[in-house]
């Protein structure tokens, strides 16, 4: 019986939750499904600042929304999808994250685990991350998030003081499964009057191999174009008005 027992232990050990790298830290490394089932909802009232109130109301998907131009999801927007997979690769001095979404544009997450946040990064879509395990938890916090990526597909916005806070576990679920739990915090006294505050639960799938890309920006090119074109006819017009 003692036998079984720690036969038992073995496996699980190896084989789920205790997949650990040198030094105790949990191995993340593999393909991750999300969970739909298992993500934290929204507050029924989002405590937004006026301002982030207005600029949520005014928002219109097909013009405002970069990804209907193939652009890229952005972070913090692509850890809360409940829809693709993603992979992880881990180093000790670093972690990276790749989403693919509906098999367009793959997007990168470099998470460096060696150095500091810079006190001014330049803005991007994926912003910059930098990480710290403390214990079994990575703790992950990003700036430089760009202002014109909204956060959700409803208009969620925010400002370029945006910061994200992310803690990664790994446990099990009821079926015995590796799961992948992301805590995300988003602090931008800007856009919210507090802290927002989800969950977000990812299925180890090792046998998953994500697709390539597929998709380009030429519809988002065309898009600026057309803004373009737009802006230089208005401020035509308002001249041969005078």
């Amino acid at each position: 019986m003692k036998v079984a027992s720690l036969a038992l232990g073995l496996v699980i050990i190896a084989g789920g939750c205790g997949r650990q790298q040198a030094g105790g830290i949990p191995d993340l490394a593999g393909v991750w499904i999300p969970d739909p089932q298992g993500a934290e909802a929204w507050p029924a009232e989002l405590p937004l600042t006026p301002a982030a109130r207005e600029a949520m109301a005014r928002f219109d998907p097909a013009e405002h929304d970069p990804t209907t131009f193939c652009m890229p999801l952005g972070t913090p927007r692509n850890m809360l999808q409940t829809e693709y997979p993603i992979e992880i690769a881990q180093t000790p001095q670093r972690v990276v994250i790749v989403v693919q979404p509906n098999l367009a544009n793959a997007e990168v997450r470099r998470i460096h685990l060696d150095n500091p946040l810079p006190d001014e990064p330049d803005p991007s879509w994926f912003g910059t991350s930098r990480g710290r395990w403390e214990g079994a938890t990575l703790v992950v916090e990003a700036i430089g998030l760009r202002p014109d990526a909204p956060i959700t597909g409803q208009g969620l916005t925010h400002s370029a003081q945006l910061r994200v806070v992310e803690r990664f576990s790994v446990t099990r679920d009821d079926q015995g499964q590796r799961v992948l739990v992301d805590e995300i915090e988003l602090h931008d006294p800007q856009a919210y009057e507090a802290p927002l505050k989800t969950r977000r639960r990812f299925v180890w799938a090792p046998h998953l191999t994500p697709g390539e890309p597929s998709c380009v920006e030429l519809q988002w090119i065309d898009k600026l174009w057309r803004d373009r074109l737009r802006e230089h006819a208005e401020a035509a017009r308002s001249g041969r008005s005078r």
